[in-house]
């Protein structure tokens, strides 16, 4: 004996004479299947099916007329309503068009580092539907009323760390490519929790545009930054003096060590690393000193150029020798930021070149909300960097 599905859809193909009448089959069974699981839904919502006697005040009250948009053309559904208008549908969200399904995929693909035409491509071969690359870009274009509201969101008054990066990209402007920076800052407040305070595009580094990203801060609430770790970017000290003076800057020391490698021959690298060493490992600031005037007269004469680097950036390269272990191992290298930005170029990476600085804000937006989670937590062992904190900066911790 066949089972009754087999033949309820054997009846059904009977009926199937050629493609209009298989057609239009489907289009009744597509119909007729969301309206069944509405009805499925609208007797879970309300506790009762269909005919039977009402459990509360809260009862059906007609329907109301939806339109699908598919593949295959508009569908004209009804969608059942309750007096309380406390019914929400999951298969046909309310306020919620096939089309802007497509939206939001159209979105999350776009995050995902896709380029308009290849979105147009995907669309068509899956929902059917026809997009242009302008009416792409007016769909995200919607996305940045979202980035100005976080770039403007009211920020925490204190924040023990905070660390910045920049990430390069090529940025079309006024018929020509060019090369900018978009600058995030990553910060820990007092709870410990870490997340990403701005993201900004620079035309150039220079100490006006830090000195207005940092006023940025300043104007949403940051009223104190204790530690500003960042590479030795320049015109960010003098920004830093007079934006934030009592913050105490530490360059990273990664950055330094690549940075006084590139005057230095292959054969001598080695040698000159260990020397290096012997200073950002030194145990405290006196040790270190000694061991950069062993590193001077060893390389002073044949690595000038390095020795200097050191000597002319010496308290901001050291300053993390003045605290103890807990708070010197998160200050003393911008590989949290950095890490972060590698994550963002995952995204990023397959746009070459982008029309605007509002694009490029678009795809880097994105891309820094689908890994936000990773990053928007509690760092581990705050408590003993808390009390580090607390122990030097009580006043300015309380």
């Amino acid at each position: 004996m066949k089972p009754k599905t087999e033949e309820l859809l054997e009846a059904l193909l009977k009926e199937v004479k050629d493609k209009a009448s298989f057609d239009e089959l489907s289009d009744q069974l597509f119909k007729r299947g969301v309206q069944t699981l509405l009805k499925a839904e609208m007797d879970a919502h309300l506790g009762y099916p269909s005919g039977e006697k009402p459990i509360s005040d809260n009862q059906r009250n007609g329907f109301s007329k939806k339109t699908l948009k598919t593949s295959k053309g508009d569908v004209e559904i009804n969608v059942p309503r309750d007096r309380n208008s406390s019914f929400d549908p999951v298969i046909v969200p309310k306020h919620k068009t096939m089309s802007q399904e497509i939206e939001d995929v159209m979105i999350s693909l776009y995050a995902k580092g896709m380029s308009n035409a290849d979105i147009i491509e995907f669309i068509e071969t899956t929902y059917g539907t026809q997009y242009s690359t302008s009416q792409v870009s007016i769909i995200t274009n919607s996305l940045l009323e979202d980035i100005r509201k976080w770039q403007t969101r009211p920020l925490d008054d204190l924040y023990p760390i905070i660390w910045i990066d920049a990430i390069h990209y090529k940025i079309r402007e006024d018929n020509k490519v060019k090369s900018k920076a978009a600058m995030i800052v990553l910060g820990v407040n007092v709870s410990g929790q870490q997340d990403i305070l701005s993201i900004h595009i620079m035309e150039k580094e220079t100490a006006s545009g830090w000195m207005e990203m940092l006023n940025d801060l300043k104007s949403r609430g940051v009223k104190d930054l204790i530690f500003l770790c960042s590479d030795n970017l320049t015109g960010l000290e003098k920004a830093i003096e007079a934006v934030y003076p009592q913050s105490i800057r530490q360059i990273c020391i990664v950055h330094q060590i690549r940075n006084s490698l590139k005057f230095v021959s292959y054969k001598d690298r080695k040698a000159i690393i260990k020397s290096i060493k012997s200073i950002y490992q030194a145990d405290n600031l006196e040790m270190a000193k000694e061991a950069l005037e062993s590193f001077k007269s060893q390389w002073g004469e044949k690595y000038s150029k390095s020795v200097k680097s050191w000597e002319e950036n010496w308290d901001n390269l050291t300053a993390f020798l003045n605290y103890p272990h807990e708070i010197r191992k998160l200050i003393y290298t911008t590989n949290i930021i950095e890490s972060f930005n590698a994550s963002l170029r995952k995204y990023t990476k397959n746009k070459k070149v982008f029309p605007t600085d509002d694009a490029a804000l678009k795809s880097i937006y994105l891309a820094a909300m689908n890994i936000r989670k990773k990053w928007q937590k509690a760092r581990f062992g705050w408590a003993k960097v808390y009390n580090q904190l607390y122990i030097h900066f009580e006043n300015r911790i309380s």
